[in-house]
């Protein structure tokens, strides 16, 4: 879980009006402003080798580099055990007929993983360096989250370190605004373009115009950033977006409600499907806030950054590169087949009971249930959990609240809003294409999502327990003493999309007690015939 958090009293050299005026930075932000909150900036040094901050532990301040350079990592690597995982003789059966492990999802050395500072990580390394004029913390600073990376002294370093109250003041400074944005067009923009698979196979030169000519906007949490049915080519909201900074919630209209499609994070895109000719928004965007984990205190929500490509600037790409068009019916057709599938899995229902409005299960789009006048406890359906994953760990727990004559027990919901994806540090954890939940391997073990998780169906584990272990880079400064190594990650059901005979667990259950249900259908069907379960 996330560790706890630094108190406000700063180490370091406490810094005069006078002297933070001396700091290009604060050259235009009023003395009065600057005299309103003492001791919250400080000057701080750093000899070669210092830990920082720690990826997954509590922050509260952001740190801006006056002198020197600093590595920036996350500390882990996927490896392997060789432990033989425990079994059963369903288990066994199953993979005769085809059943087989689920495994962690495999990325392109180049994928981006996003962190808080001015530069993403690629997967392949998960390392880069930090220089002077750069900022690392900033969602820490402004939301509480937790460090999403490992930040340590590559050469002597002179640094301010700045707590939220005077961080505020500097982003109403246009020059520090300047410097900000003039280093992410320099350091992330042209990567986040690359990676969007939209932009693929555009010259290198088309590229540097549109890093150029993109216009870089913020909102405040709460606001829509378009609506579902808008015009994607409205002067004002119409084009393609990219995510710079805070979080933005992919909702559509279902019968029966509202369905949340997506929490996307620091480089994600969104917008691009409605972006055919005379094309509408097939979802409302909106800008979320990311929650407080720790300290409980009021503030301020944090405001949203984004990255716009004009419709003009998106009409002149897809005319000079057919294939984008192309890609663009093929993403549009996905949507229409995925709201196909949300019509059939998002039914009304009668008005439900209190107890199952309580208890959450109208957001189960794949809900466990244990039939207990048919279960025997004998555990077949957590040792074939155990069976199905290369890691061995289950994602079921045989415990949890009761509904009438079944049990709920922990295991992912796959609810219609995620909340447990709001606020993860580093984007590990996403919905795939058929809505499933997804921590990738990169999770820097803060327990953000195990904490937001209403029903405790993410589970934090050892890395030895997943076979996996730290970089060598981090067990380097873990030996000297200088950081606690990272010892967890979190896990969470897949609902076994790659076996063949579907989820494990009821899959191997003999007595037919366990279900997956869409909880919806399920209850609108089984009410009116009974009265209740």
């Amino acid at each position: 879980m996330a560790k706890s958090m630094p108190t406000a009293e700063l180490e370091g050299e406490k810094l005069t009006p006078d002297e933070l005026r001396a700091i290009d930075i604060f050259k235009d932000v009023k003395p009065d402003a600057l005299a309103k909150f003492p001791g919250t900036v400080v000057r701080r040094r750093f000899n070669t080798g210092d830990v920082i901050c720690r990826e997954g532990e509590g922050g509260t301040t952001a740190f801006y580099i006056l002198e020197g350079r600093a590595r920036v990592f996350i500390g882990r690597r996927v490896g392997s055990s060789g432990r033989k995982t425990k079994g059963n003789i369903l288990a066994a059966i199953g993979r005769l007929f085809g059943q087989k492990r689920a495994t962690t999802p495999t990325h392109h050395a180049d994928k981006l993983v996003p962190i808080d500072a001015s530069v993403d990580l690629a997967y392949g390394s998960l390392a880069s360096t930090l220089g002077a004029g750069e900022v690392f913390g900033e969602m820490s600073c402004l939301n509480l989250a937790p460090r999403s990376a490992t930040v340590v002294a590559e050469a002597p370093c002179v640094m301010l370190e700045i707590l939220r109250n005077m961080y505020e003041v500097l982003q109403r400074s246009p020059t520090f605004k300047q410097r900000m944005d003039d280093n992410y067009r320099q350091r992330a923009l042209a990567n986040h373009l690359r990676n969007v698979p939209l932009f693929a196979g555009m010259s290198a030169e088309d590229l540097e115009s549109l890093r150029q000519s993109a216009e870089l906007v913020g909102v405040e949490a709460g606001h829509v950033i378009f609506r579902e049915g808008d015009a994607a080519d409205d002067a004002q909201t119409g084009g393609l977006y990219i995510l710079r900074l805070g979080q933005v919630k992919v909702s559509r209209h279902a019968p029966g409600g509202e369905r949340t499609l997506a929490y996307l994070t620091r480089g994600d895109c969104f917008g691009e499907t409605g972006m055919l000719r005379g094309g509408r928004r097939n979802a409302t965007c909106s800008a979320v806030d990311h929650p407080i984990t720790e300290g409980g205190r009021n503030r301020k929500p944090a405001r949203v950054e984004l990255v716009r490509i004009a419709p003009g600037d998106f009409d002149r790409i897809v005319q000079k590169y057919p294939l984008i068009k192309g890609r663009l019916e093929a993403f549009a057709e996905q949507r229409r087949r995925e709201g196909v599938q949300i019509e059939k899995s998002v039914r009304p229902t009668s008005a439900p009971p209190r107890q199952v409005e309580d208890m959450g299960l109208l957001q189960g789009q794949n809900l466990m249930m244990i039939d207990l006048t048919r279960c025997t406890r004998c555990d077949q359906c957590v040792d074939a959990c155990v069976s199905s994953h290369d890691d061995g760990v289950t994602r079921l727990i045989r415990e949890g609240p009761r509904f009438d004559k079944y049990l709920v027990p922990s295991s992912c919901r796959m609810c219609k809003d995620p909340v447990c994806m709001i606020g993860c540090p580093v984007g590990s954890i996403r919905r795939n294409k058929n809505l499933s939940i997804v921590i990738e391997d990169w999770c820097v073990g803060c327990g953000v999502c195990a904490k937001q998780c209403p029903y405790d169906s993410i589970q934090m584990h050892g890395l030895e327990e997943l076979g996996q272990e730290v970089s060598d880079e981090f067990k380097r400064i873990a030996e000297g003493g200088k950081v606690v190594a990272v010892t967890e990650r979190a896990a969470v059901c897949d609902q076994c999309e790659e076996l063949p005979t579907g989820p494990a667990c009821v899959y191997a259950c003999p007595h037919d007690a366990a279900q997956r249900v869409n909880a919806s259908e399920f209850l609108n069907i089984s009410l009116p015939q009974a009265g209740r379960l």
